[in-house]
């Protein structure tokens, strides 16, 4: 059964000198309440790397100065998977914090944006949904195929990835910081809500 996931990826930003761990760089990092450590380090270092947050300062300014941005950008978002080897990620200029405005255009039948270089989108026909990998007048029919979702199983998975993330933000990543400052964790926690779960 197809599924979707929340995603970041290409986390390629420099470490902070706060996150002490070696951390190996992956493309694709899945977001849930079972998140690894390194999985925490890697959302933080794309967070701040890819909003241009000074990390040559201490853990406390970072995050304060973090905890000002009245929004963030963070690549990534939703990802659709036929299975662990087929998958359509969320391309360029997409970002986990779309991630309400995705789920409320397929709540409406609507092909959500994506991002572009490639162009993902959806269609909808009767009661199935097939999501492309690219603008379906650019592709290749004979060599790209959408994945098929009735649209009940892709409402209920998109309620599923809800819920993930915010086990993310409420568990790994609180978790991690509160490690560090209790105050800063809870501060997180609320900002994550605000700039994510909107």
């Amino acid at each position: 059964m197809p599924y979707t996931r929340p995603v970041i990826i290409e986390p390629y930003y420099d470490k902070p000198e706060w996150i002490t761990n070696e951390v190996t760089r992956e493309e694709i990092i899945s977001l849930s309440p079972q998140s690894s450590e390194q999985d925490v380090e890697l959302f933080l270092i794309l967070l701040f790397g890819y909003n241009h947050i000074n990390i040559e300062q201490s853990f406390c300014l970072s995050f304060n100065e973090l905890l000002q941005q009245e929004e963030v950008a963070i690549s990534g978002g939703i990802a659709f998977f036929e299975d662990e080897s087929k998958y359509i990620l969320p391309s360029c200029c997409c970002g986990l914090e779309d991630f309400s405005n995705v789920i409320y255009s397929i709540s409406n039948k609507q092909s959500p944006w994506m991002g572009h270089d490639p162009t993902p989108g959806i269609t909808y026909i009767g009661d199935q949904a097939y999501v492309w990998p690219d603008d379906q007048e650019t592709l290749d029919s004979n060599v790209y195929f959408p994945i098929q979702y009735s649209y009940k199983e892709l409402i209920d998975s998109l309620d599923k990835t809800r819920k993930e993330i915010q086990g993310f933000i409420e568990g790994p990543l609180y978790k991690w910081i509160n490690k560090r400052d209790k105050e800063i964790a809870g501060a997180m926690r609320d900002r994550m809500k605000q700039w994510i779960m909107k």
